[in-house]
């Protein structure tokens, strides 16, 4: 896995006036809002000379970034930069909901592991124990060592296909089964198992997807809803869904953007991942913030989103790899921290908090190379913000 440095000698990075700078009025949101820091999006950038926020939007073609920022286990603020649709003039603020990748995986563990919490499923349990609808196809690696969730989770279960295309707005979806078994509209091959599970870290939203469809067995419900109920109700997070293709009616949608930043020729402005769990969620960094405090919160015991001992098992690695639970976990003592990227067609994601402080941040992007500006702000945060170096 690649390691991040945030720690490096940087030059500055101010916030010029051509970018948005709405903010929302949700009271979860503004309560406890530095807004002075909101205002000033002050921090670094590796390259000669300084430059502003909007400068650097430009050279990447991104057109809109959202940041909330996390102190001391809280969100000290929240906000938008930009346009959702180049040349349109309508800004991206703290409410509007961007498509995050494989950061949806991290949502897809906390449906999982609230049904853990309910006794609904266990996590060292074969899932094929959960399957009605499907079944793992059997062979010597599966025969020897089960696929469970503990597994899936944490990309040791030995599972196949890393990663899902996006489908046009013209495409048909295939269903849970139809995207496992490689039939119908579905543009993968099938999820196999091809190593004895347990022995290798090999990341697969092909596991992911058979975690959806435990969870959609399980509860006889569309993943989507079931991380509503288990998930976005609970926490309040009511701009957040699984929903593919999302509606419009959902409102304040970041479009899409190519690597040059011009809209993706896209109908509705956006594409569609029926692979909900692994790459299908949209929603905002204020509102994904809210999980990610109430992982911490379980973990310290201060929450009942989580038991206390499933939120350490989280955030602990599963052997071979770096991952617990669904984040990825790096650093020990002060620079311990849990993250994870995501990259769809046209959207960039990437979140990481240090367990410690509870410090960290959340950011989305609408553009194909969103990417190297997340990092060049997630640079600039830890500058203006303090944290420790995450250099393993």
């Amino acid at each position: 896995m690649p390691t991040r440095t945030y720690g490096l000698p940087l030059l500055l990075l101010a916030l010029a006036s051509p970018v948005s700078s709405q903010t929302t009025d949700r009271k979860a949101i503004v309560s406890g809002v530095d807004q002075a820091a909101a205002d000033t999006l002050i921090g670094a950038i590796p390259v000669d000379g300084g430059a502003t926020l909007a400068e650097r939007m430009a050279e990447y073609g991104i057109p809109g970034i959202s940041v909330a920022v996390l102190r001391d286990g809280e969100l000290a603020w929240a906000r938008g930069f930009g346009v959702k649709l180049v040349g349109s003039g309508d800004e991206v603020d703290a409410e509007t909901v961007f498509s995050v990748g494989s950061v949806s995986k991290v949502g897809a563990a906390a449906t999982t592991l609230r049904l853990v919490d309910e006794g609904r499923l266990d996590l060292d349990v074969d899932v094929d124990d959960y399957l009605t609808s499907w079944q793992i196809p059997q062979n010597d690696f599966t025969d020897t060592s089960p696929v469970t969730l503990r597994r899936l989770l944490s990309h040791t279960a030995g599972t196949t296909v890393h990663g899902f295309a996006d489908f046009q707005p013209h495409e048909a979806l295939p269903t849970t089964v139809q995207i496992l078994e490689s039939s119908g509209p579905a543009k993968n091959p099938p999820v196999l198992v091809d190593t004895e599970p347990g022995t290798l870290w090999r990341y697969s939203g092909g596991g992911t997807t058979i975690e959806q469809l435990v969870i959609e067995d399980v509860t006889e419900m569309p993943f989507p809803e079931a991380a509503r109920v288990h998930v976005f109700e609970p926490l309040g997070m009511s701009r957040s869904t699984y929903e593919n293709p999302i509606s419009a009616s959902h409102g304040n949608i970041a479009r899409a953007h190519d690597f040059r930043g011009q809209p993706a020729a896209l109908p509705r402005g956006w594409e569609a991942m029926p692979e909900t769990a692994a790459s299908g969620l949209w929603t905002s960094p204020s509102d994904y913030a809210r999980l990610l405090i109430a992982f911490r919160e379980s973990w310290l015991g201060e929450s009942e989103f989580l038991s206390q001992p499933l939120a350490q098992d989280l955030m602990t690695e599963v052997p071979p790899g770096n991952f617990g639970l669904g984040p990825i976990l790096e650093g020990e003592g002060p620079t311990r921290n849990y993250s994870h990227g995501g990259a769809n067609n046209s959207y960039k994601a990437l979140f990481m908090v240090f367990l410690e402080s509870g410090d960290g941040a959340v950011v989305f992007t609408n553009g194909t190379r969103g990417q190297l500006l997340i990092d060049e702000v997630m640079a600039a945060l830890a500058a203006t913000e303090g944290w420790p170096e995450t250099d393993d």
